[in-house]
């Protein structure tokens, strides 16, 4: 199975499962829509440039999502523990706390 893919104006035939021929085709895209918004000569030397601009720019942005999840992901894990170790110091409730005595039945 395989991919055919037209960056730049250019063919390129890729080797890949079923299950990828999609994600390759919306890639190649996505990046040819990148591409292709600059004017002006199209060498072989700027393609190349253009390419590795366009996948260092991808990629700073991941890594810099995953550092926000990642930082996000602690200050949730660092407040569950405060929670947890608030609950275990805190005071017991006693059966009659929070309930209003109004509505309760006397107990005969």
């Amino acid at each position: 199975m395989g991919a055919v893919v037209r960056i730049l104006g250019e063919e390129f035939w890729l080797d890949c499962s079923a299950g990828d021929q999609r994600r390759i085709e919306d890639l190649a895209k996505a990046l040819e829509a990148r591409l292709s918004a600059g004017e002006g000569e199209t060498s072989d030397l700027r393609k190349l440039i253009l390419t590795a601009l366009a996948l260092m720019d991808e990629a700073q942005t991941t890594g810099a999502a995953l550092v926000r999840a990642r930082g996000e992901i602690e200050r949730l894990n660092d407040m569950f523990a405060e929670a947890q170790i608030e609950a275990a110091e805190g005071p017991a409730l006693q059966p009659e706390q929070g309930r209003v005595r109004s509505l309760r039945a006397p107990v005969a």
